[in-house]
């Protein structure tokens, strides 16, 4: 019998892109939660923003809620997000 192993990964799409620079504390810091738009994906992040505020310091936390996990969120709903947030995370909830 033979196996065919086959290599699912796909090539990154922008690979020279930098990362934005992270801050260095969180005091004061409002953090953008992005919901993919899976079932608990809100509730993992409320409780992240928590965390970040009773632990880390951080003043607040926004939540912007993808409709849905398959598409990517609007890039002027990501540019409003980052004009009011020190810095962002993204959540896979299933």
């Amino acid at each position: 019998m033979t196996v065919t192993l086959v290599d699912p990964t796909l090539r990154v799409a922008n690979a020279g892109a930098k990362r934005a620079p992270r801050p260095d504390a969180l005091d004061g810091a409002v953090i953008g939660l992005v919901s993919n738009g899976k079932t608990h994906a809100p509730r993992i992040l409320r409780r992240v923003a928590q965390n970040l505020i009773e632990t880390h310091g951080a003043r607040d936390a926004v939540l912007m809620m993808k409709p849905t996990a398959n598409l990517p969120a609007a890039p002027e709903e990501v540019e409003a997000l980052a004009a009011e947030v020190t810095a962002i995370i993204a959540a896979i909830g299933d």
